[in-house]
């Protein structure tokens, strides 16, 4: 489930990046956290990293009426990685954002799942999930998650050193993302929790992935074989996902709506008048 944060701290972050935004002479339309905190990747005793934001925001509409090539990406508080504030965030521009999303971005789709909500004031969040839900393609998304899992594996056996758990939770998340996608619906939810209860997980993996996150323990064969069993059948297997498209007049609706704050939001996701 999607849930907008309502801790101080972070509606504290939520209000200083729209401050932010706003001083860039830009509006702040959506932000979520992401990370391996968010993704519930970390092996115990491990301290997760500190989460990332990322954003989404909206310039007036005199912006856009020029023939040049303008930013289309903001940087958050701070003066880079190591430099003071928060170097972990960063936002794209609403046209670059939908543009991406009528490609099945994957990135995109993974802003979109995260459930750590810091700021969506006019409901934004939700109707790009529309979008995505109602056009995605499951195929594109699939090669991603594909992707994900192998360089997760291979990352470090490529230079001869040993799979780390923390390794294999990203790689077991990846591939029941992808299990998650073979079963229809929804697209699949970022948390490693929300995808393991998936009937398709044997229950010598789902063990050996609680205990790494809870005791952290050293070895885990299970998990292992699982990992590298799903991988060997994961090319055909995406092949065979459904390709899509989101509804391109429907994202122009949503565009004009949240170019023009006049505009209500209430269906602007349908581009009927």
């Amino acid at each position: 489930m999607i849930q907008v944060c309502s801790d101080s701290s972070a509606v504290l972050n939520a209000a200083a990046l729209a401050d932010h935004v706003a001083a860039q002479g830009a509006r702040l339309l959506f932000a979520i956290r992401i990370g391996e905190a968010v993704e519930g990747t970390v092996a115990a005793p491990n301290v997760p990293a500190a989460p990332g934001v990322r954003f989404i925001h909206v310039r007036p509409a005199e912006w856009y009426l020029t023939l040049a090539e303008r930013p289309d990406t903001l940087d958050g508080p701070g003066d880079g990685p190591g430099e003071g504030g928060d170097a972990d965030v960063w936002g794209w521009d609403l046209r670059k954002v939908l543009r991406l999303l009528l490609r099945s971005n994957p990135m995109v789709w993974t802003w979109l799942s995260s459930p750590h909500v810091l700021a969506d004031p006019a409901g934004v969040g939700d109707a790009l999930r529309r979008l995505a839900q109602e056009g995605y393609s499951r195929r594109a998304l699939g090669h991603a998650l594909w992707g994900e899992a192998r360089k997760a594996l291979t990352a470090f056996l490529d230079r001869g050193e040993a799979m780390t758990a923390t390794k294999s939770l990203k790689a077991a998340r990846a591939l029941l993302a992808l299990r998650w996608l073979e079963a229809g619906g929804d697209l699949p939810p970022l948390p490693l929790d929300a995808l393991m209860d998936q009937e398709s997980l044997p229950p010598a993996v789902r063990a050996e992935i609680e205990a790494i996150r809870t005791t952290g323990i050293e070895t885990h064969p299970a998990l292992y074989h699982w990992i590298n069993a799903e991988l060997d059948t994961a090319a055909e297997r995406c092949g065979a996902l459904p390709e899509g498209s989101p509804d391109p007049a429907a994202a122009d609706a949503l565009y004009r709506t949240l170019l023009l704050p006049d505009i209500a939001l209430t269906g602007a996701g349908d581009p009927r008048p």
